[in-house]
């Protein structure tokens, strides 16, 4: 009989234990601070540079609304583009860091994905995101390179 108590003394301790470490766990994933922000482009601009002649237009190649959610202390960000569907989709995700002052974040793809830069002030809420092609330096290509540049502002849609 005291053997089979202590059989089950120790399978509620062990019940209490890995209750405690479950609770633990999901507690602490649910105290990661995330910072979200709505951005809205206000002007963007696209074209090619050949040699000497340069040529730049309006255009589409950034969308006009996305989600700018970072983590991690501004170490971290994952974009989505909220323009044309309901419910956004993950486009990039990117490493930051921030400048001396502390209050610009730059921003680069993870991985090796062709993606643009993105620069944003945490003091003014706005953003420049940068996207140059390089088959002019590595040799690709009739020396042409393409650019694309916007900036725009955000809101935090924090809760």
């Amino acid at each position: 009989m005291q053997v089979e108590d202590n059989q089950k003394f120790r399978f509620n301790i062990l019940i209490l234990i890995s209750c405690f470490l479950f609770f633990n766990i999901e507690t602490k994933a649910n105290k990661e601070k995330f910072s979200e922000y709505e951005c809205l482009l206000e002007n963007s601009a696209s074209g090619l540079f050949q040699n000497k002649r340069k040529f730049l237009k309006d255009t589409l190649f950034f969308p006009y609304k996305t989600l700018m959610i970072f983590s991690d202390n501004f170490t971290s960000l994952k974009e989505k583009d909220n323009t044309f569907k309901r419910e956004s989709e993950a486009k990039y995700q990117f490493d930051c860091k921030k400048n001396k002052e502390e209050y610009i974040v730059t921003c680069v793809p993870k991985d090796r994905v062709t993606a643009y830069q993105i620069k944003f002030s945490l003091k003014t809420l706005r953003y420049r995101k940068t996207y140059i092609t390089d088959y002019w330096i590595e040799g690709k290509g009739n020396e042409v390179d393409y650019l694309h540049i916007a900036h725009g502002y955000c809101y935090s849609i924090e809760n």
